[in-house]
């Protein structure tokens, strides 16, 4: 992409124009981007996204390669039928420090994406392929400078019916968090503290949960294959099914038996 297509493409998003079709590579987004841009059918192979402001922006079937995304405001932003998955160099995008507050993925393929110390509020992942997805240091709460608790304010946020097999969730707070029809399955979830969160008809099977914390965890209509009471840190308050507590009752190596007649 020339020096003069950049300046042209500058021009476009100071017009605030819906760019469709965009060939955004080595593109360097910047502070002066505005907010509410939207894109479509845009490809960003190598485009620089460091410290640029795209709040409510707008990318349906955009595809992004080798894209590190750093300190980017995409508060509010919207992501629909995107890929920052490239399948030939097996290789996903990462965002450092991002805002992604109340931002929207859906039908998205962020397999092996890293999301590394961003504000994930109230953010929606649904419908996505995000096998080998790594989240580090994710910040689902915050602490509001306006109550006089310390406690975090739980704004959370919501997985629904995403494929997450063997993702890294190691030592994280995904309290509160709700986790629906997810596949979870080899997941690394180590030390992490699901107090509160619903993980309902999600597939835990064989995903790695020691030292995790369940306190009031709703685990109920989940696969638990592989699940080991024993590992687990906490399970006071932990809602299963009927179907389920037998299951987790041999992990202690406790046998149910039906009632004599």
């Amino acid at each position: 992409m020339s020096e003069h297509d950049h300046d042209a493409l500058r021009r476009a998003l100071q017009r605030n124009a819906s760019l469709t079709a965009t060939d955004l590579s080595e593109f360097s987004f910047d502070d002066d981007t505005p907010d509410s841009a939207q894109f479509m059918n845009c490809s960003a192979d190598s485009t620089r996204f460091v410290g640029g402001g795209l709040a409510l922006s707008r990318w349906t079937t955009t595809r992004f390669s080798r894209c590190e995304f750093a300190n980017v405001n995409f508060s509010g932003a919207r992501f629909e039928e995107c890929r920052f998955f490239d399948a030939e160099r097996a290789q996903g995008c990462t965002f450092r420090f991002c805002d992604l507050r109340g931002a929207v993925f859906r039908n998205c393929d962020l397999m092996l994406t890293t999301f590394n110390a961003c504000e994930l509020w109230d953010v929606t992942f649904s419908d996505c392929r995000m096998s080998g997805v790594m989240f580090e240091k994710p910040a689902f709460a915050f602490s509001s400078a306006r109550t006089r608790s310390k406690k975090p304010v739980r704004l959370a946020g919501t997985f629904e019916r995403c494929r997450m097999d063997n993702a890294v969730l190691r030592e994280t707070d995904l309290s509160s968090l709700r986790i629906l029809d997810c596949d979870l399955s080899g997941a690394e979830l180590q030390s992490t503290s699901l107090v509160n969160a619903s993980l309902s008809g999600s597939d835990l099977s064989h995903a790695a949960l020691r030292l995790a914390d369940l306190s009031g965890a709703d685990l109920r209509g989940a696969d638990l294959t592989g699940f080991d009471l024993q590992d687990i840190k906490s399970v006071s308050g932990l809602q299963i099914s009927a179907s389920q507590q037998h299951h987790l009752l041999r992990s202690l190596g406790i046998d149910v038996f039906a009632d004599e007649a």
